[in-house]
């Protein structure tokens, strides 16, 4: 019984982590600069004592969107913005 409890929590906990992820990539969309981060979910075998056919939950952050956002043109003459690809001349 408490193994099954350790990964229905695992699961919860997984679920938890995938949300503030996704809560801070929706509250920071508007945010000049800011890369969302992606996310996902995979299944890890659970060894041990008891059936081989459990599994738990597992959430990754393979990466991050660091592709360019869109120019905002501010119409002020001090406002500046560079184009073009990182490392290029």
């Amino acid at each position: 019984m408490d193994r099954s409890l350790y990964i229905a929590m695992n699961g919860a906990k997984q679920t938890l982590m995938a949300q503030s992820a996704n809560a801070n990539n929706l509250a920071n969309a508007q945010t000049t600069g800011f890369k969302s981060d992606f996310e996902q979910f995979r299944a890890m075998p659970s060894f041990g004592p008891g059936y081989p056919s459990r599994v738990y939950s597992m959430t990754e952050r393979p990466g991050t969107d660091l592709s360019n956002g869109s120019i905002y043109h501010t119409g002020r003459e001090l406002d500046v913005a560079v184009e073009g690809q990182a490392g290029s001349p």
